[in-house]
């Protein structure tokens, strides 16, 4: 069984491990500074996104699910607010993401939102991270497409017109 599965002993204890090679790296991550009035456009990738909150403002992260469904979730310091210091947007999955205080009020189904007075982006800033596994290819990248997520999610047409610049 071995032999057919191309398994050695490894030096690290593991009684047998799989040699397959992979043309795409395990994972990467990077950090980035998402000034005040900045967004990260709405996209999707197959892979999983997880969010890392490092410094600054928190960020809400705005996904579009294939049932049109729509997931708000805020990546920051603040536990007792209901703030995560990590969030992962699954495979596949529409998603975006915004400065949480650029936004004054949005109702939960995405449907209404004010947006608050422009804000100084030297002051106003999110620091995060993103790691995704598999790796992050730029061929992967798939903007979204604003009518098509209309369609997708009519109830957050607010936030897709935000998030899909025209």
């Amino acid at each position: 069984m071995a032999t057919s599965l191309s398994v050695s002993p490894s030096p690290c204890s593991v009684p047998q491990i799989s040699k397959d090679k992979v043309d795409r790296a395990v994972s990467s991550a990077i950090y980035f500074l998402l000034p005040a009035g900045e967004i990260a456009r709405l996209h999707r990738i197959p892979c999983a996104e997880t969010w890392h909150y490092y410094l600054g403002e928190p960020l809400t992260v705005f996904e579009v699910h294939d049932d049109g469904q729509i997931k708000i979730t805020v990546v920051g310091p603040d536990l007792r607010q209901g703030q995560r210091p990590q969030y992962t947007v699954p495979p596949n999955v529409w998603f975006g993401a915004f400065l949480t205080c650029d936004i004054e009020s949005f109702t939960e189904d995405g449907s209404v939102f004010v947006k608050a007075p422009g804000r100084d982006p030297a002051v106003h800033y999110s620091f995060v991270g993103v790691t995704c596994a598999p790796a992050f290819q730029f061929e992967d990248n798939e903007l979204a497409a604003r009518e098509d997520m209309k369609a997708l999610a009519p109830k957050a047409e607010a936030f897709i017109n935000y998030l899909v610049p025209s």
